[in-house]
């Protein structure tokens, strides 16, 4: 395990922003990134895209504004899949620590950069290796934390990865939360962790990049780092649906995969067959009970943990369970 450098008060962040054939949404993400609250960045732009990024007038318009700000901004071109977010990582300066990898459909919200570097503050002298924050789609309205804990299925594990606990937001919940695995819309890293285990890119996934963060995740967690996710951070994804390593159909009811599911199918395989790799290690990290902190007593010094699953979050499943579906069957049932 590598030595470990706290984080500085005026951290200078990278957010790395691989792009393909989606000018529109990578309009929407950096205008986010220019009213962000931090003011400590740089960007690097890995553009894939049929038609450079440079030659849309919008974005002349932005990456002007960007330069204007004094923060440093760089492009470079790729064409092979796999290895985009490597690339990207590459062409970060070496004294640059922290780097947000952020999908270019995504539009966190103003404190989004603020946030998600929390933790590492409030953490100095824990391995930490990774934070990750909440990305609902547009149309989801917040929810209850404490209640879906209760549901194991919301618990991320580096061998049992799921998009639940990181794909909502909730309300009256500042909490950081440890994890084994994060989502990977928008995670931010320390570098010399992600090198002490091989790097970001895995050659072997597909151009469509799926289970690419799920598998880093493991190899950190089984290395003996930690992850964490903060409800604070907010960053909306808002799906584009062409362009990019995938296809998505936008409905009514939501957003569906539409790509060719083979190289999807191809990249589980291979996840898979890394995760027992990782398992049959002598090396592998011993699980551990996860625990959450209320960011308020964090920030007042006060290190209090609590357990994933609450009391008041049983309490709450049951009356829902017991009481509100049934009356919502009723009144739906009188209501025909």
């Amino acid at each position: 395990m590598i030595p470990l450098r706290p984080i500085k008060d005026n951290e200078t962040i990278a957010i790395a922003i691989p792009t393909k054939n989606r000018h529109t949404y990578l309009s929407v993400l950096l205008t986010s990134i220019i009213n962000q609250t931090y003011k400590h960045w740089m960007i690097v732009i890995n553009d894939q895209s049929d038609v450079p990024v440079e030659e849309y007038d919008t974005l002349k318009d932005l990456f002007g504004l960007i330069k204007n700000t004094g923060n440093p901004l760089k492009i470079i071109h790729s064409k092979n899949g796999w290895e985009r977010h490597q690339r990207a990582m590459d062409a970060v300066p070496e004294s640059i620590e922290f780097i947000l990898r952020i999908d270019d459909d995504m539009m966190p919200t103003s404190v989004f950069l603020e946030n998600i570097l929390k933790p590492f503050r409030f953490f100095p002298n824990k391995p930490l290796a990774a934070v990750g924050g909440c990305f609902p789609e547009p149309f989801m309205k917040p929810i209850d934390l404490d209640v879906n804990l209760t549901d194991p299925s919301w618990i991320p594990k580096f061998d049992e990865p799921t998009w639940k606990l990181q794909g909502h937001h909730y309300y009256d919940a500042q909490q950081v939360i440890e994890v084994e695995s994060l989502n990977g819309c928008a995670i931010c890293y320390r570098r010399s962790m992600v090198q002490d285990v091989g790097g970001w890119a895995v050659e072997g996934y597909s151009h469509q990049a799926h289970r690419e963060e799920s598998d880093l995740c493991a190899r950190l967690f089984a290395r003996g780092y930690d992850l964490m996710m903060t409800t604070e951070a907010i960053a909306w994804h808002l799906y584009a649906p062409g362009g990019g390593s995938r296809e998505v159909k936008k409905t009514k009811n939501g957003n569906f995969l539409v790509s060719d599911k083979r190289p999807i199918e191809a990249d589980e395989r291979l996840f898979w067959d890394r995760i027992a790799q990782i398992k049959a290690k002598s090396t592998t990290r011993a699980r551990k009970e996860l625990r959450r902190y209320n960011v308020g007593d964090l920030e007042s010094k006060r290190f209090k943990d609590l357990p994933l699953v609450s009391a008041k979050g049983i309490l709450l499943r049951s009356v829902e369970k017991k009481i509100l579906r049934p009356l919502k069957r009723l009144l739906w049932y009188f209501s025909k």
